[in-house]
Parts: structure tokens; C-alpha cells; sequence
């Protein structure tokens, strides 16, 4: 008889399997393919779902197996699936599906991150190249999460008369690890008559947000690859609006990366850090529910090593807290902050500095 544990164990097991398994058949169109030839009344075989996805049969009977296993899908007597509207739904259109993809993600570099943990090893961390494709994973995560708030409820809580000046124009605004420039593009579009630059140290995701900036033929948006600890420096007291989106808490040095925030700051300018909701206290984030192990285990597999990653690194780790934060801030020379956890970004804290 399994103990109590076992099951538990046995559980993220399975959920591990399913995890890898789910995620495959969203990279490879299996679940819409289902989802598109399958009813309640109409139970589709394998090739039918194969030829919608153009894949190859046996391997997709094999996948339609584990997600019925799995109840995620349905499976009769004839082994023909289906999903019902329910699973429909939530393969379509639920705001946890892109995650299923992360576990794949992080796999690739198991093997990079044993090493760098070994006490004997000189590996301190990763590289940000380590992780090419993860950072289309975490474009595709940030505009799920951040493209229904940030103009019509951040904005306004920023406050300091930041929306109106967007609105009126002429602010000039930078996004300081920008990713593969989601935010840029959001306010550039929302705001045409102000300006914004995006910065980023890692040149494929400068290129990626130089694509999207063509794409959308926005003339206000700009990028430049650099570090966040050697802004140029003629750029002192530039900008009127600074953003940093779940990025300071990556950065080897953040408390050198927000000095330099706060010398490109014009003075009366605006701060705005998005980061991570932790307490700092893993105790306390217990409290907060299972979820909280999914940013551990993404600080462990991402944001830990890629802030190690050389000598006198800070190495603060996704979840460093509230407390750190605020620390940090006051030592880059803020001394108006503010912070709050809004319901609208549930998973993250904002700190509104003033300068």
C-alpha cells in the first residue's frame, strides 16, 4: 500500500508526464486539432486528428492516449476522443495553458544548471543565451498577463501625472530589460504623441523587439542592446517615466542597474518596478498556496542562475521579497517609494519611486 507521500509523489509524477505531454501537443497544434474535429457526438480517431495537425498517426494515438489517461480528453470502447465543451474551453482559451510549455523549456538546460549548482564546480550560473527560446515563452506569458492592464489600471496607479503627460505627449519613457519589447510596443501604440526606448543585454531578444516595433510601423519605439549597470552617459536626467517589468531580480548587480535608473530619471520623474510577489520569507510564501512553487522552480531553473553569473553577484533569486526591494530602491537613492500587490497582477508587487 502507497503512504500518504508516495501518492504525492506519484501525483507530480503523473502531473510532470502530462505536463511534458501537453505541452508538446500545443507546440505541434494537436490540441486545437482535437478540439476542431471532435464533439460529443462526432468521437474522432487518430488520423483524423493527425491529418488536421499534419502529423503522424501512431504518434498521435499515442499522445491522444496519455491526455485521455490524463482526463484531459475523452476515449470509448472503440478508442475513438473527444473533448467536451468543458475541456474545450480550458485547452483553448485557459491563461495556464502557455505555461505547459516552460517545463520543456527548462529541461534543455538541466544539465548546464547541475553543473553550475556542484559545490565544486566554477560554473557560476547560466548565460541569458542559455535560454533563446524561453524568452518567446515569456513574451507570450507577459502579453497574456500584462496586455489587458497595464494602460487602463497600472497607469493610473502609477499616479504622478505620468497617464496624462502619456496622453498630452512629449514624455519620454524607457523600459529597462525589455525583453522582446511587449510593454514598448503596448505604450508606443497606446500613446503616439510621447516616445519610448526599450534596453535589454541580450541581443536576440533587441532583435526580436526591433521585428515587433516593424511589424506594428510604430515611429515613437526604439531599441538599443546594453547593460543596465553602463547606461550611456549622456542620458542623465533624459526620462520622465522609467518601467521595469519582472526583470530586476535577473540582473547580477540590480542595486548598480537602479543607480543608473535613478541618474537617467529626470528629477519630479516617475519609477515604476514590476516584480515578482514574494515575502522573502519562504515560510510565509508557503502560507500563500502550492502556486508559489512554481516561482521557486522558475527562479531556480532561470532567474537564480542567470543573476549568479559572476563574482559579486547579488544572486537575489525571483521571490526575494518586498523588504530587499524597498532596500535596494532606497539605496540606488529613492527616497519617495510606494508599493502595492493589485489584484489585476496577482502574481507580481509594484513600486511606484519618485524622484
Amino acid at each position: 500500500m502507497c503512504s500518504q507521500f508516495d501518492n504525492k509523489l506519484l501525483t507530480y509524477l503523473t502531473g510532470g508526464m502530462s505536463t511534458l505531454a501537453l505541452g508538446l501537443g500545443k507546440k505541434l497544434g494537436l490540441i486545437e486539432a482535437i478540439c476542431a474535429v471532435s464533439s460529443e457526438d462526432h468521437h474522432a480517431t487518430p488520423e483524423e486528428v493527425a491529418e488536421k495537425a499534419n502529423c503522424k498517426p501512431r504518434y498521435v494515438r499515442e499522445w491522444l492516449c496519455c491526455m485521455s489517461c490524463a482526463e484531459m480528453l475523452e476515449v470509448d470502447e472503440e478508442e475513438r476522443f473527444w473533448a467536451t465543451e468543458e475541456q474545450k474551453k480550458g485547452l483553448l482559451t485557459s491563461g495556464w495553458m502557455p505555461m505547459f510549455e516552460m517545463l520543456p523549456l527548462f529541461s534543455d538546460v538541466r544539465e548546464k544548471l547541475e553543473e553550475a549548482v556542484r559545490g565544486d564546480s566554477k560554473k557560476l550560473g547560466l548565460h541569458y543565451e542559455d535560454f533563446s527560446k524561453f524568452y518567446d515563452f515569456m513574451g507570450v506569458i507577459t502579453a497574456k498577463m500584462h496586455s489587458e492592464v497595464v494602460v487602463p489600471k497600472l497607469l493610473p496607479d502609477v499616479g504622478n501625472g505620468i497617464l496624462e503627460g502619456l496622453e498630452g505627449g512629449g514624455i519620454k519613457c524607457l523600459d529597462v530589460g525589455c525583453g522582446n519589447g511587449f510593454h514598448v510596443q503596448l505604450l508606443a501604440k497606446s500613446f503616439p504623441k510621447s516616445s519610448f526606448l526599450g534596453v535589454d543585454l541580450v541581443e536576440d531578444a533587441v532583435r526580436e523587439a526591433q521585428k515587433h516595433k516593424e511589424q506594428d510601423k510604430t515611429e515613437n519605439s526604439s531599441y538599443l542592446c546594453c547593460d543596465a549597470r553602463q547606461l550611456p552617459v549622456d542620458w542623465a536626467n533624459r526620462f520622465d517615466f522609467v518601467t521595469i517589468f519582472d526583470a530586476c531580480h535577473d540582473q547580477c548587480r540590480p542595486d548598480l542597474g537602479l543607480k543608473e535608473i535613478y541618474r537617467v530619471l529626470k528629477p519630479g520623474g516617475t519609477f515604476a518596478m514590476i516584480e515578482i510577489k514574494g515575502s522573502g520569507s519562504v515560510t510565509e510564501d508557503k502560507k500563500a498556496g502550492i502556486l508559489t512553487s512554481i516561482c521557486y522552480g522558475g527562479s531556480l531553473f532561470h532567474c537564480l542562475p542567470v543573476g549568479s553569473n559572476e563574482e559579486g553577484a547579488l544572486c537575489l533569486g525571483s521571490m526575494f521579497g518586498t523588504n530587499k526591494a524597498l532596500a535596494l530602491l532606497k539605496g540606488a537613492g529613492f527616497e519617495d517609494v510606494s508599493f502595492k500587490t493589485p489584484d489585476y497582477m496577482p502574481m507580481n508587487s509594484v513600486f511606484i519611486c519618485k524622484k
